[in-house]
């Protein structure tokens, strides 16, 4: 099953992955991330947040650190593990747990904020993610999605040759390009195109689907690098920029 074979893989780029959130944790650009987010939540002085793919817990220590309570949950056992170890380190409390974020064991209307970043293209199912995600919002609550397209160029030959041309330029300057911190790029390129989101033109794609959902209110950035990423990730990360798509239920 393509829901096993993602989670293999990330079972095996907990480490890697860990490590570049600790970076971020401690990096001055965590407060653009909290800003935002609150920024753009229910206005409450202690949220009931559920972060889906919590990954080794970025979420749960930022927003914790902020005074409300993060439920973090994640497929994978070894990003449960790291998420949290950075908790413990960080002195703050959260809930985690292993579980399918499209096929969530809590009850409907559970949470005040929804959110989730660079998830929602690993999933074999976002369609229904998304359902899961709504029915357990409470009325009025947000969810909130960050995310790139990482691989629409595995289906665009014009986008490709872009790619590669830039990849490479930024191999010859820093020593190593865009995605070459996973553990098997070539394994992660042929998972890729059997994802479903890899082929889609977003937040678009989003955006239209949680209109189908009856979102009151659907709302996007397309870009939101200069926001959240520092010079030399923009740069890196010049070809993917990170999109904000969210709803108010």
């Amino acid at each position: 099953m393509l829901n096993d074979e993602i989670k293999d893989y990330w079972e095996g780029e907990s480490y890697v992955y860990s490590d570049i959130i600790k970076k971020s944790l401690d990096d001055e650009g965590k407060n653009a991330w909290a800003d935002l987010v609150l920024g753009n939540a229910p206005k409450k002085e202690k949220l009931e947040i559920l972060d889906v793919g919590t990954g080794p817990g970025f979420f749960p220590v930022l927003l914790g650190e902020k005074g409300h309570h993060v439920t973090g949950i994640d497929i994978t056992e070894n990003m449960i593990r790291r998420a949290a170890e950075n908790i413990s380190a960080a002195g703050v409390k959260a809930d985690l747990a292993v579980m399918d974020c499209q096929n969530i064991q809590y009850h409907d209307e559970s949470f005040d904020l929804v959110v989730c970043r660079d998830l929602t293209w690993t999933l074999a199912d976002p369609v229904k993610a998304y359902k899961e995600w709504t029915r357990v919002l409470r009325k009025g609550g947000v969810l909130l999605v960050f995310d790139a397209c990482w691989y629409l160029h595995l289906f665009d030959e014009k986008r490709m040759k872009v790619f590669e041309e830039y990849n490479n330029n930024l191999r010859k300057k820093y020593g190593h390009g865009i995605f070459d911190g996973h553990k098997n790029t070539k394994k992660c390129d042929e998972l890729s195109k059997k994802l479903f989101m890899s082929d889609k033109h977003r937040p678009y794609w989003d955006m239209e689907f949680l209109i189908s959902l009856r979102y009151r209110r659907v709302f996007a950035e397309p870009r939101i690098d200069e926001l959240v990423r520092d010079e030399k990730a923009q740069e890196f990360y010049k070809l993917f920029p990170e999109f904000l798509v969210g709803g108010i239920k």
